[in-house]
């Protein structure tokens, strides 16, 4: 029996996912403590790296879905990838803060293009059925890959220093993902149907089965013109901006009087709550009605976020950390696969990574503010509760936007 191509697609975001997301995104607070004890940097001047490389994503976000469309997407994801390999090992060698920004900036294009909006654009243009679960474990693997390489990532810059750790990681996006971007292709071709569409009909009639698929939704204009688009936009921004301070938690277990070690371990539990979040949120989007998953993940990383302020034992904050891990489900599983039955296939691309601009905007300037708050105060506390009111008002439009589509299409 041949295999649907689909399935290689998917095997290709996983990879990205598990490699691209959990190491060179999810590890990335650990350099933070070295590097501004090193370079004699304050934690907003560190987190500032964050907040331009953020930016300069966001940015690239609202041309990276037409991207997609135009350039081939084995060249596009060789040329990110290597690049993401390359950028890497610079940072080893850089000696004050003004190039390690420069660095963070192309960073932040090229993550965005191959690692954040790739993966949804690859598996909505691939399948047609089963994207609830797909999208689950494919999220599931960012946090996965994240709780296995945040020991392993501590461990390297305790043992050998942040210099160096910055050298393997980068050999390995170089080494894992060069080759993973040689089986991505843009959508099926050649008459080949989605997986999960039709597929007993001749060749011109399954070219016609696509062109239906393509068609179907709508265009980028029209969907600008209705209030779920905003909706979208707020609640993402809220989501993203609450979502920033988990760059921050190794600080923040560290500002608690705990070690690098603690701070890892509770990035570790946050990561694998968002796995099994992600993982158990694409299985319920399946099966349970969208605003009862959203209110229950909602009051999990909320009550997450806000515990952490108020434990202070080690097992304790583990669990406050797989909480909030959990939350962060809604931002990679729920929202894109929302975007999608808001707005159907046509103009998915651009709509999305438009609507993760905006995310990836609010995430790159939370993160700076967290740390500014911090430097303030000397307590993240502030940033706790502001977590707290973000989910509430994200949970909010993300319920009136599932509302207000029941109401256009009955």
């Amino acid at each position: 029996m041949k295999i649907h191509y689909a399935w290689v697609i998917f095997l290709g975001c996983c990879i990205i996912s598990f490699v691209g997301f959990g190491l060179t995104i999810n590890t990335a607070g650990l350099f933070w403590g070295g590097m501004s004890t090193d370079l004699n940097l304050t934690r907003a001047e560190i987190a500032l790296n964050a907040t331009f490389g953020g930016i300069a994503g966001a940015v690239s976000l609202l041309f990276a879905g037409t991207v997609f469309k135009k350039v081939n997407t084995k060249l596009l994801l060789s040329l990110s990838f290597g690049i993401t390999g390359l950028c890497f090992i610079a940072c080893s060698f850089i000696q004050s803060v003004t190039p390690f920004y420069g660095i963070k900036v192309v960073l932040g294009v090229m993550q965005s293009i191959s690692i954040v909006i790739s993966i949804p654009i690859l598996l909505g243009n691939w399948f047609e059925k089963k994207l609830g679960i797909l999208f689950g474990i494919t999220g599931a693997l960012t946090a996965v890959g994240g709780s296995f390489f945040n020991p392993i990532i501590s461990h390297l810059i305790l043992e050998h220093g942040w210099r160096t750790t910055y050298i393997i990681v980068g050999i390995i996006c170089l080494v894992v993902l060069l080759p993973t971007a040689l089986l991505m292709k843009f959508k099926p071709e050649n008459g080949l149907l989605p997986y999960g569409a039709e597929t007993n009909h001749t060749v011109a009639e399954s070219n016609q089965a696509v062109n239906n698929v393509e068609a179907n939704g709508l265009s980028i204009k029209e969907a600008s013109r209705t209030p779920i688009f905003y909706s979208f936009i707020i609640a993402i921004i809220c989501f993203q901006a609450a979502g920033s301070l988990a760059q921050h938690v190794p600080a923040l277990i560290q500002s608690l009087n705990f070690s690098l070690q603690v701070g890892a371990s509770v990035m570790s539990a946050l990561l694998i709550g968002a796995a099994i979040g992600k993982l158990l949120m694409g299985f319920m989007l399946d099966h349970v009605k969208p605003v009862i998953v959203l209110l229950i993940f909602t009051l999990l990383g909320a009550s997450g976020w806000y515990s952490t302020g108020v434990f202070n034992n080690v097992v304790f904050l583990n669990g406050s950390g797989f909480l909030s891990g959990m939350g962060q489900a809604i931002v990679l599983t729920a929202i894109p696969l929302l975007i999608r039955g808001s707005f159907g296939t046509k103009d998915y691309s651009q709509i999305l990574s438009i609507i993760l601009m905006f995310g990836a905007f609010a995430n790159a300037v939370s993160v700076y503010i967290h740390g500014s708050m911090f430097d303030q105060t000397h307590s993240y506390s502030a940033s706790l509760i502001l977590n707290v009111v973000a989910y509430t008002i994200g949970f909010l439009c993300l319920a009136f936007a599932i509302q207000f589509r029941k109401r256009m299409t009955t």
